[in-house]
């Protein structure tokens, strides 16, 4: 069943929602509208600064837990330099924090672009970390947003870490310490990922494994990372050309839980309502349809539907994505902290380049 058909089938009967807002930027003009999800009222709308020489906006943003600072690429396409930059924008005082050059940093080889973390940012210590891949080498960079400088002075880059070659994806920053994997760039996914933590002076330190596909909850740093078990059956194809994950180790303070679905052929997952719940998004070879479903921390199945979201975040309730509606896209809102998996469409935009890049709970 398509999503359209579901939002047409309960759009009269949504549940109330508790108060969040949904932060839309759009690329094509580098506008940020924040919106309701219980009601779809525009909260409000403005457009993100440029530096000067620059006059296009990148592909992707992200916003700091509590909404202060958001992230977002420049572009200057008039010169033929195709120069670009990374922008951190202060909402709390209305103006551009931090600022990096990106020339000679191509499409998708800036973490963020391809996997954007509100947990890339400590706002408390006013901390950012991001990764890229210049010229063949890779930079982690955590920029101080208080003193608008680089904390350490310089950038990690991978001949001090003496690691694998990829693009550093950021899974969460505390102060100046940042837990992170490498992706290889020009390569499928892989199952599982060495992760690494690091702080501007130290040593770089491994510290167990993680996956691109793992969410982690801002409020404890608690990740929730998609497994392949083997001694389990699996719905997708061990040896193919799935990952095959079954299940999700729920990890905190170094003690691990699991849940197990052997039904679904893993591909993401979320922490939703508060970190109450956790959202597993995959394909079901029995029905043969994408399936979103949902558990609560001690095993049990609340319930699941079937469509196709994109850019999808917690919401207090349950969760929110886009979905393709006439040629834009629209807002879908799913109610699942009551025991029901209610959905509601309310708010949509003719702009494909419309994002959901955060939510404010």
């Amino acid at each position: 069943m398509l999503l359209g058909l579901i939002l047409a089938l309960v759009i009269g009967t949504a549940h109330a929602q508790s108060s969040a807002v949904a932060w839309i930027y759009t690329a094509s003009d580098g506008s940020i509208v924040r919106v309701n999800t219980a009601n779809g009222a525009i909260i409000d709308a403005y457009r993100l600064p440029l530096s000067p020489a620059f006059n296009v906006y990148g592909p992707a943003a992200i916003v700091s837990s509590g909404g202060r600072f958001v992230a977002y690429t420049a572009i200057d396409n008039l010169t033929g330099t195709n120069n670009r930059q990374l922008v951190v924008y202060d909402t709390q005082v209305g103006a551009i924090r931090f600022t990096y050059d990106l020339t000679g940093v191509s499409d998708g080889a800036l973490d963020f672009e391809r996997t954007g973390r509100s947990a890339s940012f400590d706002e408390a210590a006013q901390t950012f970390a991001f990764g890229l891949v210049r010229g063949g080498a890779w930079e982690m960079v955590v920029a101080n947003l208080a003193s608008e400088s680089i904390a350490g002075d310089a950038p990690l880059t991978n001949d001090q870490a003496a690691i694998e070659n990829g693009l550093p994806v950021v899974e969460v920053v505390r102060g100046t310490a940042v837990r992170f994997f490498i992706l290889p760039l020009g390569a499928g996914y892989v199952r599982e990922y060495t992760a690494y933590l690091w702080a501007p002076g130290q040593t770089v330190t491994n510290v167990g494994a993680s996956s691109a596909f793992a969410d982690v909850l801002p409020s404890s740093s608690e990740i929730a990372v998609p497994i392949h078990n083997p001694d389990l059956p699996s719905a997708g194809d061990p040896n193919g050309p799935s990952l095959a994950y079954n299940g999700v180790d729920l990890v905190r303070n170094g003690r691990v839980s699991m849940l197990y679905d052997g039904q679904l052929d893993i591909r993401q997952v979320w922490w939703i309502a508060g970190g109450s719940q956790v959202l597993l998004e995959g394909f079901n070879p029995a029905s043969g349809a994408d399936v979103y479903k949902v558990y609560d921390r001690g095993g049990a199945v609340i319930g699941e539907i079937s469509g196709a979201l994109e850019d999808v975040h917690a919401t207090p309730d349950g969760f929110a994505g886009l979905y393709p509606s006439g040629g834009g896209a629209g807002l879908a809102v799913v109610t699942t902290a009551d025991g029901t998996l209610t959905t509601a469409s309310v708010w949509g935009t003719g702009d494909p380049t419309a994002r959901l890049v955060f939510v404010q709970q």
